[in-house]
């Protein structure tokens, strides 16, 4: 009866017709509705009333803490239903509960259904894996740190959403997850910047928004941000996103990234002036934060351009870089050639050069021939390679010009404006002596180091060249045609030296006759142009002992097997480069002064046989003419010409055709003159 008047607090106890009331009463109210419906049962003779009134408690809390799996109570309750409800609760939860002795009866609950209160509470302490959920005066207040962003959001959206009558929110004090690492990033995309990632606290979020609304004006901003704990230090932390928005001001296409305490930026930059900004930037990171990954893109250069200078003082790089990695290794080897030498970095990060293995090849190589200069620089633009300036030494002009000739793959290279080193004063030297020539002193070039082979080769017949000569800047002009002229002098004589000092010409030794000084000075005075001048010093050579017949011809045959009398194509003009080897023939045959000499002429196969014959002919009696003009007796001479009857070699080939074009001497006892 008394649960039917909605007090089940209250019970009755019967003996005969009179009745006695227990139980604790939540209101006075209460105490007298439950004595009234006794009183007026039927058949109730008296009651008497043993009911109390529970104390009242202002505030009226309730507290649940959740540590794991043990959830404790504490607090006060307005019923025993209310009580067994709570505990009911706890338990279907799979959890253990302690402190339910705890709990006290006490009046000065919230109107409605206080264990329905609790309940909802505890449904959302659960959902943490610790925390604590007070009522007071049916205010909550939640406290604990959610498992993961999910159960924040949601956990979040219910105590700040419709909550059951009689409930209002104290504080919702859960927090975040801890995001490890600690990451937002905010990245622009022109007018729109994204930003996402974890913030502190929404105090934060708000001051982040105004920060970066401050740094890009007119810049569409979207907030993905959320909620996490394990920030580092608000305050500085918000001076990295400040130090962000700088850098996404710069530039309409980059991402900022922070993690924890380390700075990420990531883009590419419109202008050389843009990244300039973000480049100084990055060496001067917030407080607390260091930028640990740069890859900004820099701008295009077009073309891509760069040069190593060698100055007297120091080494200097400008032009483009691709990369800071690649400055690096061309500093480290640039210190390397030049030790103790000054290093002027004056290069620009740029984009638009070769890949990255041609550039650093080419940047090796450059380095290395730059080394070789005393100086100079290397120019380059893309894949090409320009080298100027004057080399340090011979050896080292040689080398460098031997190196352009293979350079690493996908580059090209010129040496064509480096000078070897400049000499003075600029000396070259030619001595000949017995059968050897010992060559000294410098060449303008290696074009001019070949023609003075050639000559050596051609007119000193196949004699030893002892080579000492290097490669010189500094030669006057017209060197080498007045180092030609002095060697054909020189190879009129026997042991002999020729040597060029600036502008003087010197030739000293022994001509092999005495009309033949004569003639070599006059020679070259008529081929030695200013501003050259010619000074000589010859004396004549002693006559060789006299030999018999046999071995006269041996000797003739020795020169003629290491020399050609050469004619004019077609003539029977004697080549002036033979003059030396005549003069030698001439020098042998006064040692033999009683023989008889056939000089006969031969000649290839080309041509008509009349013509042949008369020029084998005409030749051999011009050779005979040198002899006699020297002071070989006429009578001792006789001359024949076989045209191309007796060839030595096939006539189907220009060198067979050049050893049949030959004059042949052949010595026979004869009185002489």
């Amino acid at each position: 009866m008394l649960a039917r008047t909605g007090e089940s607090w209250a019970t009755a106890r019967f003996e005969g017709r009179d009745a006695t009331l227990e139980g604790e009463s939540l209101a006075e109210e209460a105490r007298a509705k439950v004595r009234a419906s006794l009183e007026n049962m039927f058949g109730v003779r008296a009651v008497r009333d043993d009911t109390t009134l529970l104390p009242e408690r202002r505030p009226f809390t309730f507290s649940a803490v959740k540590d794991g799996r043990m959830v404790s109570l504490d607090g006060y309750v307005p019923s025993r239903y209310a009580l067994a409800r709570i505990i009911a609760a706890v338990n279907a939860s799979g959890n253990s509960l302690t402190g339910q002795d705890r709990l006290v009866r006490a009046r000065g609950a919230p109107p409605g259904d206080f264990a329905g209160l609790v309940e909802f509470a505890l449904v959302q302490l659960e959902r943490l894996p610790s925390g604590r959920i007070t009522l007071s005066d049916g205010a909550l207040s939640i406290e604990g740190r959610a498992p993961d962003l999910a159960t924040y959001d949601s956990l979040s959206a219910v105590i700040h959403g419709p909550l059951p009558y009689g409930m209002t929110v104290a504080r919702f004090a859960v927090r975040p997850p801890v995001a490890s690492p600690f990451v937002w990033s905010a990245s622009r995309e022109g007018d729109t910047l994204r930003v996402s990632g974890f913030i502190p606290s929404e105090d934060a979020r708000a001051e982040v928004s105004k920060l970066l609304i401050a740094a890009l004006p007119g810049v569409n901003v979207r907030d993905d941000m959320r909620l996490a704990d394990g920030a580092p230090s608000t305050d500085l932390w918000l001076k990295a996103v400040r130090y962000a928005g700088r850098l996404l001001a710069q530039v309409p296409q980059l991402q900022v990234t922070l993690a924890d305490s380390t700075i990420s930026v990531e883009g590419v930059a419109p202008t050389f002036a843009a990244f300039d900004v973000l480049a100084a930037a990055r060496r001067t990171p917030p407080e607390g934060f260091q930028v640990t990954r740069f890859v900004v893109e820099p701008p295009r250069a077009a073309p891509f351009t760069w040069e190593l200078v060698r100055t007297a003082d120091a080494v200097r790089l400008n032009g483009y870089v691709p990369s800071d990695e690649a400055r690096r290794q061309l500093l480290d080897a640039v210190r390397s050639a030049f030790p103790g030498v000054p290093v002027e970095d004056e290069m620009q990060l740029a984009s638009g050069g070769p890949p990255a293995e041609v550039w650093g090849a080419g940047a090796n190589f450059a380095v290395a021939q730059l080394a070789r200069l005393r100086t100079g620089r290397v120019a380059a633009s893309g894949t090409s390679l320009v080298l100027s300036g004057e080399a340090f030494d011979s050896a080292a002009y040689l080398s460098l010009v031997q190196a352009v000739k293979s350079v690493p793959a996908g580059l090209s290279a010129s040496a064509q404006a480096v000078e070897p080193p400049r000499i003075s004063p600029y000396v070259f030297s030619v001595r000949r002596e017995g059968d050897g020539l010992t060559m000294s002193g410098f060449y303008p070039d290696e074009k001019a180091h070949r023609a003075l082979l050639a000559a050596l080769e051609r007119d000193f017949l196949q004699e030893k060249v002892n080579d000492l000569s290097a490669v010189g800047g500094g030669a006057p002009v017209g060197f080498l045609p007045t180092a030609l002229a002095g060697l054909g002098a020189l190879a009129r004589m026997g042991n002999g030296e020729l040597t060029l000092t600036d502008a003087q010409l010197r030739l000293a030794g022994a001509a092999l006759r005495g009309r033949v000084g004569g003639e070599i000075e006059d020679d070259l005075k008529r081929d030695v142009k200013s501003p050259f001048t010619v000074e000589t010093a010859l004396e004549v050579a002693p006559p060789g002992p006299l030999v018999g017949t046999q071995e006269c011809q041996g000797l003739i045959s020795d020169l003629m097997g290491r020399g050609t009398i050469l004619f004019d194509s077609g003539s029977a003009r004697i080549d002036r480069h033979s003059l030396g080897l005549l003069d030698r023939l001439v020098f042998v045959l006064q040692r033999c002064p009683s023989t008889m000499v056939e000089v006969a002429g031969h000649t290839d196969a080309v041509g008509e046989p009349p013509t042949n014959q008369k020029l084998s002919e005409a030749r051999a009696a011009a050779v005979a003419a040198f002899l006699a003009d020297a002071g070989i007796a006429r009578e001792r001479l006789v001359t024949t010409g076989h045209g191309a009857t007796q060839p030595v070699a096939a006539n189907d080939s220009e060198a067979g055709r050049i050893r049949n074009r030959r004059i042949v001497f052949t010595l026979k006892e004869g009185r002489g003159p």
